[in-house]
């Protein structure tokens, strides 16, 4: 019963946040449209992990961290990268072994961090649950790049 309180809690926001989504336009459009995905990722997650109410409290913040972890590293990722691309277009060579440092120290601190933020999240799952959450991880990039898809082509079918 709880479980479906949660699960029903869920869709209501991911559909609130979607019609905020379908209105919005300009720059931010991009923003909310990963909000949703994330929400719809989360949602998609408690499924399959099938977690108690008491489950769901104490995993869905590591589960907020993990994602604003790898949020941040790519974001910083993309940064260094553009620095290491505008360097080479002006033909400033000289700074390219420090960003390329710098590049290879935003991987190793976030690959640090995230294996422990998982042995974290880990200590507060079943063994069969930490199992489901890396296959789900593993997996969710790819059904929701192909559901995507599916909706792009039904669209232009129209």
């Amino acid at each position: 019963m709880k479980k479906s309180k949660i699960i029903a809690i869920a869709v209501v926001l991911l559909l609130v946040v979607t019609a905020a989504f379908a209105r919005q336009k300009g720059k931010d459009c991009h923003k909310k449209g990963g909000e949703v995905v994330g929400q719809y990722r989360t949602l998609e997650m408690l499924k399959v992990l099938d977690l108690t109410e008491g489950e769901s409290e104490d995993v869905l913040p590591i589960i907020a961290e993990i994602g604003k972890n790898r949020e941040t590293f790519h974001f910083e990722r993309n940064q260094t990268i553009n620095e290491i691309e505008f360097a080479i277009k002006q033909e400033e060579t000289s700074n390219l072994k420090e960003l390329s440092d710098k590049l290879l120290e935003l991987q190793k601190n976030f690959d640090k961090e995230r294996v422990k933020l998982f042995k974290k999240l880990r200590s507060n799952l079943s063994e069969e649950q930490f199992a489901k959450f890396i296959i789900f991880n593993r997996s969710f990039g790819s059904r929701l790049h192909e559901k995507m898809s599916k909706m792009k082509k039904e669209r232009c079918d129209e």
